[in-house]
C-alpha cells in the first residue's frame, strides 16, 4: 500500500486544503449571486412554476460537489491499496483519467503498473475506488438500474431527467456487461438472507421465450412449423412465503417473493433453485410446496431437487386441458360444449377426479377413443397433484400466479419488446440485473461489492 501523494512532488495536504476551501468559498458567492438573481425574478411577477430554480439550485450545487470531490481525491497521502510494484511489474506515473461522478466528470492521475511479459496493467486506484469503466459504483448503479428496467436509449433519456448527467446510450449496454455476471455471481453466493422460518414455503417454476438475434438461432431446434427457433427459452422460478390462517383464502406475504431466471436447461436451473431456497431457509420449513403446469421437467425438476415439496398442478392449466377434452367431444363454444366444460372443471376443483374420467369416457364417440385416452392419460399421470379439494381446505394455492405473472414483470416487459432480439450473453446479463430488482437484492449487491477488495 502506497500513498497517491508520493507521485505528486511539492503538493502538501495543506496547500490541496487551501484550493478546496477556495472552491467553497468560490462557490458560495456564485451561489449567492444565483440567489439573489433567484429573488428578484421572483418577486418580479406572480409565483408560478418554479422547476427553472431546481434546476438552477441542482445545477450549482453539483458543481461544488464535483470540485469538493476531486480535491478530496487529490489529498496527498492518501493510502491506495497495491499501488507498488509487484515483481515483474514496471511502474508508470502521471496516468490521467476522467472519472465520471455523480456529480460529473473528474479528471484523476494515477499510478499505472505494466507487465511487459505479457502485456497486462492494472490501476490500483480504479480497483480501490470501484471503477467501472471509469464510472463510480454511484453512477453505475444508477445505470445498472435504468438498464435493467428500460430500452437502453430510453434508459440514457431517463439517467439524464433524474441525474442531470448525460450519458452516451452506447455506455448502457457496455456498462450491463460489466456489471451482469457481478450481478450473477453474487445471486449464486449462499448469503443467508437472515429470515425467520416461515410456517409454508411455495417454490413455482415456469419457462417463457426471448427473441435472439438471428445469428444466434441458426441451428437451434424450436417450435417452429418448420422445427427452427424464434426465441431462447429461458426459465423462470418464484419462492414465496404463506403464513396460513385457517378459514381464510390463500394470501402470500408481503414482499415473500424471489426469483430465478436462468437461459441454461432444467438441471442447472433446478440447483440454481435449491440454492436460493437454502440460502433463504437454511433450515427448511415443514411446510414446501411446488407448483407448476403440467410439463415434465418441472415434476423431474421437483423430484431432484425438493422431493419434500408437495405437488400441485397449476389449476388453470388443468382447465385448459379440460377444454382439450371437450373438444374431442364437441366444441367448447357452443351452449351444451360451454355446459360440459363448466361441470368437469367443477368436479375437478371439488376433487371428483375419477367422476371426471368416468363421464370423459363415456362421452367420447368412436372414432376420438384413442385420442381421448391419450388426453386423459394427463390427469391420471398427475393425479397426486390435482387433489384440489384436500388442498383448498388446507389453505394452498392452487394456483401459479406468481411466477406466471414474473414471466412478464421480469422477462416479457424488458426483454420481448417490438424489434428487439438480443445475443445470448446480453439476455443473460439483463436478467441478472432484473432479477436482482425485483428480488430486492440489487442495492445489497453494490453494497457487498462496496466491500469487497478489488471489486472493479
Amino acid at each position: 500500500m502506497s500513498s497517491i501523494g508520493k507521485r505528486k512532488s511539492g503538493v502538501t495536504a495543506r496547500t490541496v486544503k487551501k484550493k478546496a476551501h477556495a472552491a467553497v468559498d468560490a462557490w458560495a458567492q456564485e451561489f449567492h449571486r444565483f440567489v439573489d438573481a433567484a429573488a428578484e425574478t421572483l418577486q418580479a411577477k406572480e409565483l408560478g412554476d418554479v422547476t427553472w430554480l431546481e434546476h438552477g439550485l441542482r445545477e450549482t450545487s453539483q458543481g461544488l460537489c464535483r470540485d469538493v470531490l476531486r480535491w478530496l481525491l487529490a489529498l496527498p497521502g492518501l493510502r491506495v491499496p497495491g499501488d507498488r510494484a509487484e515483481p515483474g511489474e514496471r511502474r508508470v506515473r502521471g496516468q490521467e483519467r476522467m472519472v465520471h461522478s455523480l456529480f460529473g466528470d473528474i479528471p484523476l492521475v494515477r499510478n499505472y503498473y505494466h507487465r511487459p511479459a505479457d502485456g497486462q496493467g492494472r490501476f490500483p486506484l480504479d480497483e480501490a475506488l470501484g471503477l467501472v469503466d471509469g464510472y463510480t459504483p454511484g453512477v453505475a448503479a444508477l445505470i445498472g438500474r435504468c438498464a435493467a428496467e428500460l430500452p437502453f436509449q430510453r434508459a440514457a433519456e431517463s439517467f439524464r431527467a433524474y441525474t442531470g448527467l448525460a450519458v452516451d446510450a452506447r455506455q448502457f449496454p457496455r456498462l450491463t456487461e460489466r456489471i451482469g455476471p457481478q450481478v450473477e455471481q453474487f445471486l449464486r453466493e449462499q448469503r443467508p438472507s437472515g429470515e425467520a422460518r416461515p410456517p409454508r414455503v411455495y417454490v413455482a417454476t415456469d419457462g417463457t421465450g426471448a427473441p435472439l438475434r438471428h445469428e444466434e438461432l441458426k441451428g437451434r431446434k424450436g417450435r417452429q412449423p418448420d422445427g427452427t427457433a424464434q426465441t431462447h427459452e429461458i426459465k423462470v422460478g418464484a419462492i414465496f412465503t404463506q403464513h396460513p390462517v385457517t378459514g381464510e383464502k390463500p394470501w402470500r406475504d408481503l414482499d415473500s417473493n424471489t426469483y430465478v431466471a436462468t437461459t441454461r436447461r432444467a438441471r442447472p436451473f433446478g440447483h440454481m433453485m435449491r440454492d436460493e431456497f437454502r440460502r433463504r431457509f437454511p433450515s427448511p420449513p415443514a411446510d414446501v410446496v411446488f407448483l407448476g403446469d403440467g410439463a415434465a421437467w418441472n415434476w423431474e425438476l421437483q423430484r431432484n431437487f425438493f422431493p419434500m415439496a408437495l405437488g400441485i398442478v397449476d389449476f388453470y392449466h388443468v382447465a385448459e386441458h379440460v377444454t382439450g377434452v371437450v373438444d374431442l367431444i364437441e366444441d367448447h363454444h357452443t351452449p351444451s360444449g360451454r355446459k360440459r366444460r363448466r361441470r368437469w372443471v367443477k368436479l375437478l376443483l371439488r376433487g371428483r377426479l375419477d367422476a371426471f374420467l368416468a363421464e370423459a369416457r363415456q362421452a367420447f364417440p368412436p372414432n376420438q377413443t384413442e385420442a381421448g385416452a391419450k388426453a386423459l392419460a394427463y390427469f391420471e399421470k398427475n393425479r397426486e397433484r390435482m387433489r384440489y379439494r384436500h388442498f383448498r381446505e388446507h389453505g394452498y394455492f392452487i394456483g401459479s400466479g406468481v411466477v406466471e405473472a414474473a414471466c412478464k414483470t421480469l422477462v416479457a416487459q424488458r426483454l420481448k419488446g417490438s424489434g428487439m432480439h438480443w445475443s445470448e450473453t446480453g439476455l443473460s446479463h439483463i436478467l441478472s440485473l432484473r432479477t436482482a430488482l425485483l428480488s430486492r437484492r440489487y442495492d445489497e449487491f453494490w453494497h457487498t461489492r462496496s466491500l469487497s477488495p478489488h471489486a472493479a
